[in-house]
């Protein structure tokens, strides 16, 4: 744990996993084996984040999320309350002689996601791009897109920021 870091009342930490200096956990959140926050990033309260999940610096999630094994959130996330990401492609679970195919969402540079998205398995939302609230996301959004609906579709473009 960094210097200066902070983890709230009723949050689990798993073995591995490392969080940077000044970031903070929030109530009731759980971290598992081999999570990494960066420095400077705010997990609220009643969020759960799974295996081997790379969160980076000054990275904000908003309360009560699901972060899926294996996701990468770079430099300066956003992601909004009640997010869910999802990472198996077939939904299948201990079914004998088939594995599942895990694809976890990878979200990139200043991504900003509205509370209430599903992000499917595999899908990558691109450097700055922002998805409007309560959007379910089945396809990778391209940087600087601007996209919302069920399914989101892409609507315009930003300039960077």
């Amino acid at each position: 744990i960094g210097r200066g870091a902070v983890i709230r009342a009723r949050s689990i930490v798993y073995a591995g996993v490392c969080i940077g200096e000044n970031s903070t956990v929030g109530h009731g959140t759980l971290l598992r084996s081999y999570v990494a926050i960066g420095r400077e990033s705010q997990l609220a309260h009643g969020i759960t984040v799974e295996r081997k999940t790379q969160i980076g610096n000054y990275v904000r999630c908003s309360p009560l999320s699901h972060i899926t094994s294996e996701v990468v959130m770079e430099d300066r996330v956003f992601l909004g309350a009640g997010i869910v990401t999802i990472n198996d492609k077939g939904m299948i679970w201990k079914q004998e002689n088939v594995k599942p195919e895990l694809l976890p969402p990878y979200f990139e540079f200043g991504a900003k996601v509205g509370s209430g998205c599903i992000i499917a398995a595999g899908v990558r939302i691109g450097r700055e791009a922002l998805l409007g609230s309560g959007s379910l996301v089945t396809m990778s959004i391209p940087p600087l897109a601007v996209a919302y609906g069920v399914p989101a579709k892409v609507v315009r473009f930003q300039e960077s920021l």
